[in-house]
């Protein structure tokens, strides 16, 4: 692994564990074994690394996501839809990617909101692309109930948004996470 690498992981590790605030480019410097000016030759400050750690956590929960959708395309909606979900849950409860995801999602550093912003948008209209073909394709196979597209991607981000604050929270995550899928395929199928 080269230094730019291994200065994005002790990063990561460090924002996932002790947020923005509480990480400093030092104490990244130590934990790659380099010294502290030699981040500037890789990233143009503290923000700038923070952001890139921020995009590639947004781009490997996308590549997650899109993958599952892709290799599951010949299963029936329900195991597709499932599968999206099971995966995406086991992608935030990796401690770094998972916990990084929580803290920028959630609590982003007051002087980057914006930036932060422009970032979980970016994923967000990718990921509703994903929503939108189970949408088209479980109203085609006649597995959805006829309810509008937008209700359908309110559900789904719901559903998923609480399945990431859960995987954190609770100790019975699996239980949880079964019964909440119960509940919504119920809900949003035929």
């Amino acid at each position: 692994m080269n230094t730019k690498d291994q200065i994005i992981e002790a990063a990561k590790c460090s924002f996932a564990l002790h947020g923005y605030e509480g990480t400093t480019l030092s104490q990244i410097a130590k934990e790659v074994g380099i010294q502290k000016p030699s981040i500037y030759n890789h990233f143009k400050s503290k923000n700038d690394l923070y952001l890139y750690v921020a995009e590639m956590v947004i781009d490997a929960l996308l590549v997650r996501m899109k993958g599952t959708y892709e290799r599951h395309r010949n299963e029936n909606l329900e195991t597709r839809l499932y599968l999206l979900f099971k995966n995406s849950c086991d992608f935030i409860q990796n401690k770094q990617e998972g916990m990084m995801y929580v803290r920028f999602l959630f609590f982003p550093p007051v002087e980057l909101k914006e930036e932060v912003k422009t970032i979980v948008s970016r994923g967000d209209s990718q990921i509703e692309d994903i929503v939108n073909k189970f949408y088209i394709e479980g109203i085609e196979e006649g597995q959805l109930r006829d309810i509008p597209k937008q209700t359908f991607r309110s559900a789904f981000y719901f559903l998923l948004d609480g399945l990431f604050t859960e995987s954190f929270i609770y100790d019975d995550f699996l239980i949880r996470f079964e019964e909440a899928w119960t509940v919504f395929w119920y809900g949003v199928s035929r």
